[in-house]
């Protein structure tokens, strides 16, 4: 092989690891409650397993931003800084159940796997495992709720971060 050929194959190869690598490149995003304009977050931006969802006002915060895994018709919410994912709290099937961040299962997932629900940009997001969807206290914390389709505090808004 000419030295020609070892560079345009060395220059493809190249090429071809660095597309691969934008596009492994995360997405982040912040999860806007339309209510209020504020955003899902982890109180008091902890790392920390069993950490509580909140919504908090919109900073531009790693423990305020999410990467949306696809899992087949599902998604995971993984917190970027933490690293954690959105989970309903011991596999809660209760009206009022609390959301927190929890180390990724392998298996026995589904309180940690959420659907969109609706059309449009604002959508409400629905537990796999209960049924029920995202909503907040008077406070700010994060629960489960019976979908109500007057319930404003239900509807979210998915934003690219751009970095």
């Amino acid at each position: 092989m000419s030295r020609w050929q070892f560079a345009f194959i060395g220059a493809l190869v190249l090429g071809l690891a660095v597309s691969a690598g934008a596009q492994e490149k995360a997405k982040y995003v912040k999860i806007v409650q339309v209510a209020t304009g504020k955003v899902l977050a982890i109180e008091n931006d902890s790392d920390d397993a069993e950490a509580k969802a909140v919504t908090a006002k919109d900073e531009a915060n790693p423990a305020r931003q999410w990467k949306l895994e696809k899992d087949g018709a599902y998604y995971k919410i993984v917190n970027r800084k933490s690293g954690k994912v959105l989970d309903v709290n011991n596999q809660s099937k209760d009206e009022g159940g609390g959301i927190i961040q929890w180390e990724d299962k392998t298996d026995d997932n589904d309180n940690q796997r959420w659907q969109w629900k609706g059309e449009g940009e604002e959508r409400r997001l629905v537990s796999k495992h209960s049924g029920l969807v995202l909503d907040t206290e008077v406070q700010g914390e994060v629960v489960q709720k019976k979908a109500d389709e007057k319930a404003k505090n239900q509807l979210w808004r998915v934003v690219e971060i751009k970095e």
